[in-house]
């Protein structure tokens, strides 16, 4: 069974406000919840409405101040103007969790097509980088901040599961929390990235449905504890690296992966 790990005392984000793209479900839907249990107000963003009004639902339940707006992160206008909504409603930006993306599966390399490029690189790497730079500017305005960005361990490797483009992109997303955590530092603002290795999803139930001996033998080359990561896992990762008890952590790319990245 998957260990949950729990938010404590020290990672207390008690009245900041914190915006996470992706979050109506998956990752994005479970640290929009724990940064809630923290402490915090929340703002979650997507384009299924329905998804977003559940996950507000969810997050009425445990208390949090939140509000959720629809958006296309792939358009300039719509990325400002969630930001810009996120202070008006709440006078600051204090966190920001950059989650959503897409994937596709691997394809050959030489019949990859460019409609499938640009979709990837679009919302998973240029979509980060036009909602860090909206961040960013409305940090440095009030005082500061934290950023972090949803990388993959494809980031750091290629990949015999995912294409050509999902892993550029991820490799581009790293690149670009390094360089605005050089950037940004005098500003107040700090930036890092999580790398979840597979993770428990709802494409990860049939796997699941087949019993633990199944997923050990499935992951076993991706992941040395034989297991997914759980949601829960990536976003106590997210709001410890948020809290002041990560204060000196700067620039860096946590991975989640049992150790996969240690065998490379």
């Amino acid at each position: 069974m998957p260990v949950v790990a729990s938010v404590t005392s020290e990672s207390s984000l008690s009245g900041r406000v914190a915006l996470v793209t992706g979050g109506t479900s998956g990752i994005g839907e479970a640290t929009a919840l724990a940064l809630a249990e923290a402490g915090a107000r929340v703002v979650i963003t997507g384009r299924n409405e329905a998804r977003g009004n559940a996950v507000l639902e969810r997050l009425g339940r445990v208390g949090a101040d939140s509000h959720f707006f629809p958006a296309d992160l792939r358009s300039t206008i719509e990325v400002d103007e969630l930001v810009a909504s996120t202070i008006r409603l709440f006078g600051r930006l204090d966190i920001a969790f950059n989650n959503a993306g897409i994937f596709d599966r691997a394809q050959a390399f030489s019949s990859y097509r460019d409609d499938a490029w640009e979709d990837m690189i679009g919302v998973n790497l240029t979509a980060v980088f036009r909602c860090m730079r909206a961040q960013i500017a409305a940090m440095t305005t009030t005082g500061g901040g934290v950023i972090i960005n949803n990388a993959s361990t494809v980031g750091h490797r290629g990949s015999e599961r995912a294409s050509a483009g999902y892993v550029a992109a991820k490799h581009g997303v790293i690149g670009l929390t390094r360089q605005a955590a050089l950037e940004c530092v005098e500003a107040g603002i700090r930036v890092n990235a999580v790398s979840p290795g597979p993770t428990q999803t709802p494409v990860s139930a049939p796997l699941e449905a087949e019993g633990p001996e199944a997923v050990r033998a499935a992951l076993a080359s991706l992941n040395p504890t034989g297991r997914f990561v759980s949601t829960e896992e990536v976003a106590a990762v997210v709001v410890f690296l948020c809290s002041d008890a990560a204060a000196m952590i700067n620039g860096h790319d946590i991975a989640l992966d049992g150790g996969q990245l240690a065998k490379l």
